[in-house]
């Protein structure tokens, strides 16, 4: 396995891509989801809930963008700087 893996490391970033990739779509459908509840809250507390939910959401979405741009960077990807 480790003889696999020094051949291969594009192939070990290109896995952990993968799945920084999915945690991100994950992360952004529950911010969207998030978002769309948000409008049909009945009170000031579950209003306050929502936003403290929808704004970890929003952190979570970006951390993951964040990671996608850092290893694009690794992999050879100049064009791709976290903003």
């Amino acid at each position: 396995m480790q003889d696999f893996r020094r051949r291969a490391p594009g192939l070990r970033i290109r896995f952990t891509m993968n799945n920084v990739i999915r945690k991100f779509v994950e992360a952004h459908d529950r911010y969207l989801a998030l978002d769309s509840v948000r409008t049909q809250c009945s009170g000031p507390v579950e209003r306050e809930q929502i936003y403290i939910e929808l704004l970890k959401a929003y952190l979570e979405v970006q951390h993951h963008a964040r990671q996608i741009a850092g290893l694009q960077f690794a992999d050879g990807m100049d064009f791709s700087e976290s903003n």
